[in-house]
């Protein structure tokens, strides 16, 4: 208990905070007090708005429609099995001031997709704000869950303060200089610690055990203890196989000590490799729900209990019932780090086991990015490309990259340039736009109507397509990039058994080594904000994440949690919960984006002749010709 306590004290102070940790007079209870200081709120005026800034700000508040208020989350991690007791939120002195103009109102969230459209509007709903009496109505709110803290199980505290109250009818804000943070729980009555027999199960269809044997030996012979059970030999402990399965991981985690999980199999409908877990959050006609992978890792709920997903026993998992007294008991947290393979065929296990074991042995970083962006909402007040901003904001975590950006602004997003760039031995590519099942796309500057990559001779379709991946011969057979897509759909396997994401990772002697993407309707933000929550927050975050902690389970769990802990709240929505459960990872979790065992020096002449190639035919059109074919021998 000592031991603990000295742990504790030096893990909560934080910048302008004074913490402390006591045992309480409850037997086995800890109380833990912390005092922030907060700097005064800083108005900075706009023609119509106000905003309002301060030095302590973790986010904001971003409801559609409603102010955009500053507000400051505090994260406790404690041991696994702790109960929270009580959180109290004691503030300083309420300060007062009359501000000139409405605060400006957050964004409604909208969908990136190429195949639905959503408009928006930056000014006030008049009726939003004058039923507004006070906004927000707490000052503070907190939520517990049971998640993953570098490869251990933990309880989550996130407590978010917010910062500023706002009166509409009055143009009053008021606020407190300083707050004190008071946390009683109880820690479990002796640690909790799982064998450390397995570090990754696979669990797979028993057609595809063959392949996967030499993925298995390769891990255990690397320092992965591996075990592979089948969908076969798992038995009936669920309302159904899909709950079967999940309450076999807890075994797992709980027997063997597992903490990394790849499933295998895809999940065409009517034609299941893999049982599918869909959560039901619709968006608008366009979907009533899609495949959420996040299901099979999160285990446990803030009470270390099974988290069931379905509420009301009704079959229809992860619901969302529109307010937050009414939330779905879904934890979210991942206790496993997971990966999916969403395998068709026994082919196509065989080339994943190949490149995943070939980019072990022998990836070579070269500390290179490629990225796509373009204006993803044209007509924001603050006339921002979102998608380079997002790319941007994305290389500014990459400290020591080089990049090349083909964006709308500058004229180099071809389909020709997106394929030759990813030949060109990239360590990263980042698209930043709309998507579908089967593409990837952005708009024009300041114009809706246009959708590019644009059409070419070799792929009469705009966009990037699943088929440009094979017509343009990405053979980038010596370096395997990691992709993100920020954009609608493009991991949503249950569509089509080829979607982007997919075809992309599965694709012999070329394609990605791993695919972040949403597997349903994705949502951003207009202007700067696009990079402040929803999938521009993810896109950041992804890349943020593989540059510091290397390992792509890691990643995926890391930025879902990051998400919970920072913007899980009263204003918490649809579409964050949806960003959410749709965050999909393709791709081994236990592969580390670093250096092979022995790196193996890569050529890179043919890609160079095609960027030569490609800017010459820039100031010579007739060079167009030579290009495409050149790209389609090659």
């Amino acid at each position: 208990m000592r031991t603990f306590l000295s742990i504790s004290i030096i893990s909560i102070l934080v910048l302008s905070g004074l913490g402390a940790v006591a045992l309480s007079d409850e037997k086995n209870e800890i109380n833990i007090k912390e005092t922030i200081i907060f700097s005064q709120p800083r108005i900075i005026e706009q023609e119509k708005y106000i905003t309002i800034e301060s030095s302590e700000a973790t986010s904001e508040i971003m409801s559609g429609g409603k102010p955009l208020i500053p507000t400051f989350t505090k994260v406790y991690t404690l041991p696994f099995g702790s109960k929270v007791k009580n959180v109290q939120v004691t503030f300083s002195e309420t300060l007062k001031q009359k501000i000139s103009k409405p605060i400006l109102p957050a964004p409604e969230p909208q969908i990136v997709s190429t195949v639905y459209s959503s408009s928006y509007t930056s000014q006030m709903d008049e009726s939003i704000y004058s039923d507004i009496k006070i906004y927000p109505e707490k000052r503070f709110s907190y939520t517990t869950g049971a998640g993953l803290s570098d490869e251990t199980h933990v309880i989550y505290l996130s407590v978010r303060v917010n910062l500023i109250q706002y009166v509409p009818s009055e143009n009053i804000i008021y606020y407190s200089n300083s707050a004190m943070i008071d946390v009683t729980y109880s820690p479990p009555e002796r640690s909790i610690h799982y064998p450390n027999e397995y570090d990754l199960l696979i669990i797979t269809p028993a057609e595809f055990t063959t392949q996967l044997q030499e993925l298995v030996d390769y891990k255990n012979n690397n320092n992965i203890a591996t075990k592979m059970v089948t969908l076969e030999e798992i038995p009936n402990t669920g309302a159904d196989q899909q709950e079967s399965i999940k309450y076999y991981i807890k075994y797992a985690i709980e027997n063997w000590g597992i903490t990394y999980l790849i499933l295998v199999g895809s999940g065409l409908p009517e034609q299941e490799k893999f049982p599918v877990r869909y959560a039901w959050i619709p968006s608008g006609n366009y979907e009533d729900n899609f495949p959420s992978d996040l299901y099979y890792a999160d285990i446990y709920d803030g009470n270390g209990n099974f988290s069931t997903w379905d509420k009301d026993g009704d079959g229809k998992y992860a619901e969302f019932y529109g307010s937050n007294n009414d939330m779905p008991v879904v934890d979210m947290y991942p206790d496993v780090y997971l990966g999916k393979l969403p395998c068709n065929t026994a082919l196509e296990v065989q080339t994943m086991v190949k490149k995943i074991i070939y980019y072990h042995e022998h990836n070579k970083m070269l500390n290179n990015i490629l990225q796509m962006g373009g204006d993803t909402f044209p007509g924001d007040d603050e006339e921002i490309n979102e998608g380079e901003y997002c790319n941007q904001a994305v290389l500014s975590n990459l400290p020591g990259y080089s990049t090349t950006q083909l964006w709308a602004s500058n004229g180099k997003l071809t389909k020709e340039n997106i394929a030759n760039g990813i030949k060109n031995n990239v360590d990263l590519v980042d698209f930043s736009g709309h998507g579908s099942h089967l593409s990837w796309a952005t708009h024009a500057t300041n114009d809706d109507q246009v959708w590019i990559p644009p059409k070419t001779v070799i792929s009469p379709y705009t966009g990037f397509l699943y088929v440009d991946i094979d017509l343009y011969n990405v053979n980038n057979a010596y370096k395997y990039p990691v992709v993100v897509f920020n954009a609608c759909s493009c991991n949503k396997y249950t569509s089509s058994d080829d979607c982007i994401g997919w075809k992309i990772l599965k694709k012999p002697n070329g394609g990605s080594i791993a695919t972040f993407a949403a597997s349903g309707i994705g949502y951003g933000s207009p202007g700067s904000y696009e990079t402040q929550r929803l999938w521009g927050w993810a896109e950041v975050h992804i890349f943020k994440e593989i540059y510091q902690n290397k390992i792509l389970g890691k990643v995926w769990g890391n930025v879902i949690t990051g998400y919970i802990n920072t913007f899980r709240s009263d204003d918490w929505d649809d579409a964050d919960y949806k960003t959410v459960l749709e965050l999909s990872m393709f791709g081994d979790p236990t592969v580390a984006i670093q250096n092979g065992k022995d790196p193996k020096s890569i050529s890179v002449n043919k890609p160079i002749i095609n960027n030569i190639l490609g800017k010459l035919a820039d100031d010579f059109p007739i060079l167009q010709k030579l290009l495409k074919l050149f790209s389609r021998i090659y």
